[in-house]
């Protein structure tokens, strides 16, 4: 709901009127860290997720450095996030938050924390329920979309220049960085190995059928509807259906909060895999930990987004290429699909074009500040 409502059209890139053409390329392309993915969890399921993947491919040494920078990355977006869900998602659906933005943002950390204290099948609970609640309003924001838009074909041509096109594209890849957080959870679900690839391989394309439905209209939207803060809050709005743009806020506003949920489950279970504690105790740590940062930020929560949002990409893209660009080495193991320890030219191909993936998103945070 977030990755179509709120962050894919400015990531068109005034390339809009190849919205559906930039958003199916964008798609096409993080194919290749899902099948890395794909390949790694054939032979490893772990709570040490993608940690573990870099761990058996190069040794401890270099793991730990990609789970540090996993680690920063994830644990600065929990700081930050909350800050930006009370002091940029709601008042732009409900001004009259304004005047208890403090209370709201340490309200809504405690309430993490609690969800994050509970037994792990209260917290999977209250992921799903948001999950299935994105879901119900994504489908009401399509048919508003395609009701008051239409459905441009023409949206799937290139038009004008072509690298706007394909940097366009190349920021949309990078939305679905998240797609690996499940990859943690994989020492607990039923099936190991083969229930991580089946979500996988359903999951994603079904998320990315979607991201391409709902954002090929956007060719035919205004520039005030594509350039706006929250582009589906302002689509609803100009749709002028009663109720609906206070909808299509909660419901945004939800999907980062269960995203802050699905990390923190992730977070964890990497840390307890790493120092080898009960998962119990790290989480205790870790809602400590996110608590004290929270009351920091505190002292000045409407920066908190523009200061830490860098520092939290930069990690974040780090730590990824670690993860593919490592890949070669695991398939020459013999861990690789049917590999028996002889490297293949498809190995080194497909960790190379994942590896470009994420130094392109490394360069955009660090030239841009953001994917």
């Amino acid at each position: 709901m977030a990755l179509v409502a709120l962050q894919l059209p400015p990531e068109l890139n005034g390339a809009r009127s190849s919205a559906g053409l930039v958003t199916l390329m964008g798609t096409l392309a993080f194919l290749f860290p899902v099948a890395i993915w794909y390949r790694y969890s054939q032979r490893l399921a772990s709570s040490g997720g993608l940690f573990s993947f870099v761990e058996a491919a190069v040794g401890r040494r270099l793991a730990l450095v990609q789970a540090a920078f996993w680690i920063v990355s994830y644990f600065l977006y929990l700081v930050y996030t909350v800050p930006y869900i009370v002091y940029d998602l709601l008042p732009a659906v409900f001004p009259q938050v304004n005047q208890y933005r403090l209370a709201l943002d340490a309200a809504t950390a405690a309430l993490i924390a609690i969800v994050m204290l509970s037994p792990l099948i209260a917290s999977l609970a209250v992921v799903a329920a948001i999950a299935t609640v994105q879901v119900l309003i994504a489908v009401l924001l399509l048919v508003v979309t395609f009701s008051s838009l239409g459905a441009p074909a023409a949206s799937f041509i290139g038009h004008g220049n072509l690298a706007s096109i394909l940097t366009a594209a190349g920021k949309t890849s990078s939305l679905y960085i998240c797609a690996s957080l499940p990859l943690f959870l994989a020492g607990e679900v039923r099936g190991g190995s083969r229930t991580v690839q089946r979500a996988l391989a359903w999951t994603f394309p079904a998320v990315g059928a979607l991201a391409v439905i709902a954002v090929f209209p956007l060719a035919n939207a205004t520039q005030a509807v594509v350039g706006a803060d929250i582009p589906g809050v302002a689509l609803a709005r100009a749709a002028n259906v009663p109720g609906l743009t206070a909808l299509v806020g909660v419901g945004v506003a939800l999907s980062v909060a269960g995203l802050i949920f699905a990390e923190f489950l992730a977070l964890t279970r990497l840390v307890a895999n790493i120092v080898t504690r009960p998962t119990r105790f790290v989480g205790i740590v870790s809602v400590v930990a996110f608590l004290a940062a929270t009351a920091i930020s505190l002292i000045d929560p409407s920066r908190a987004y523009t200061v830490l949002l860098k520092p939290s990409l930069i990690a974040l893209w780090i730590s990824q290429l670690l993860v593919v660009a490592v890949y070669p080495w695991f398939a020459a193991k013999g861990w690789g699909q049917s590999s028996h320890g002889s490297l293949r030219l498809g190995d080194i191909g497909l960790a190379v074009a994942a590896s470009l993936l994420m130094l392109f998103a490394l360069y955009q945070s660090v030239t841009s500040g953001g994917t």
